[in-house]
């Protein structure tokens, strides 16, 4: 069975640098509780370029939950700024830090990005470019 959260950070630092601001730093690191036990992954952030390992180092924002809440995070099944509101998760140290990083968690399962709605809703329709108002 295929495991979210370690493809998850296995893709992250090859797609972070292409999501996360250029200006981003500072270091997170994830305790997941599974059977009794903590995994720590550990992630290095410097100006959008992404580190990932097992290491359980001091980090400017720890973020504490459940492997199977993470799995979902993972897969886009769920969001962590709402997980956080219900105190599904904690987090200790810099909270602005986990808020830019959320924007590496995928969509929810479904979603389209508004822009392609909007194509597809104006398409073959001329715009102001061409001379003639979008009725």
């Amino acid at each position: 069975m295929a495991d979210p959260t370690a493809e998850f950070f296995a893709g992250l630092e090859q797609s972070g640098p292409e999501i996360l601001p250029t200006k981003a730093r500072g270091t997170i690191r994830f305790d997941l509780g599974r059977d009794g036990g903590v995994e720590h992954w550990f992630v290095a952030i410097n100006r959008g370029n992404v580190l990932v390992s097992h290491e359980r180092r001091d980090a400017d924002c720890v973020v504490g939950a459940e492997k199977a809440l993470f799995d979902r995070f993972a897969t886009g099944e769920a969001q962590v700024v709402a997980a956080y509101n219900r105190n599904e998760l904690t987090v200790q140290g810099s909270l602005p830090l986990l808020l830019m990083f959320r924007r590496v968690f995928p969509p929810p399962p479904g979603t389209r990005d508004p822009r392609e709605r909007i194509r597809e809703r104006f398409a073959g329709r001329r715009g102001l470019r061409d001379g003639e108002p979008v009725p």
